[in-house]
């Protein structure tokens, strides 16, 4: 099959790693993606796609799928909070007027108090990026389909405690966490059970333990967190119930 070679970062310097139950990790970038380094003639190439820059970051031919979330957050927060051009109250999820102002499902994922909290979801991007990639993501748009589908069911899930549970039609909240929460879960139960297929096509998810003790941790933090003052722990609470739900699909 050929030599070792480092998925990440497409290093030869492979370790055996006693400590870890004999676990091959690579000792230039620490990645537990290892694959097998492929002859010319060989038609494939286990570093496809992937070229580090002198400062040692990996860059992607797929991170165009993590850029474009961003970049409508950035532009979201430039237009209402840095030139003051649009509201955000007309873009705020809002439990009482959703059915009559249905744009706020799609909108309210994409607006943020202020630039903290710009930056902390900014933050949650990098590191669903980092997940996906150390279990095998191979689809180039995946990452835009699950935000496709976590944003109307975390919205429904949310609209439905508010109105019929809790009898709140006032309910307010914005930003891009809660879908980072659906993303949570779908990371956690990838990690565990693996996820080759969504909807018909290939994703190429493997199960990794070092990845589901990781989130786990993350997750068990983000649950204390969100018990803070400001934080819409229903948001988070329903996003992640909305990310275990479209795992099953």
């Amino acid at each position: 099959m050929g030599i070792h070679q480092c998925k990440e970062c497409g290093s030869l310097n492979i370790k055996n790693d006693r400590s870890l139950g004999g676990r091959l990790v690579c000792l230039k970038c620490g990645s537990f993606t290892i694959g097998f380094k492929q002859g010319r003639n060989s038609g494939s190439q286990i570093y496809q796609g992937y070229r580090s820059l002198s400062s040692g970051i990996t860059v992607s031919t797929n991170d165009w799928q993590y850029l474009i979330p961003f970049l409508i957050c950035l532009v979201a927060f430039i237009a209402t909070d840095m030139f003051g051009l649009i509201s955000k109250s007309i873009f705020a999820y809002w439990s009482g007027g959703l059915l009559v102002q249905p744009h706020r499902i799609i909108t309210s994922h994409f607006v943020h108090g202020d630039f903290r909290h710009l930056l902390f979801n900014t933050g949650g991007i990098i590191i669903a990026r980092y997940f996906f990639m150390t279990l095998g993501l191979t689809n180039r748009a995946f990452f835009l389909i699950l935000i496709a589908l976590l944003i109307p069911v975390q919205v429904s899930i949310n609209w439905v405690y508010d109105i019929f549970l809790a009898r709140n039609p006032m309910s307010l909240s914005l930003g891009f966490s809660g879908i980072l929460w659906g993303i949570d879960a779908f990371i956690l139960l990838a990690s565990i059970y693996g996820k080759q297929t969504f909807l018909g096509i290939q994703i190429g998810l493997r199960s990794d333990y070092e990845c589901r003790r990781i989130m786990t941790v993350l997750t068990i933090m983000g649950v204390l967190y969100s018990f803070g003052p400001g934080i819409s722990l229903v948001g988070h609470l329903s996003g992640f119930v909305a990310g275990a739900l479209v795992f099953l699909i």
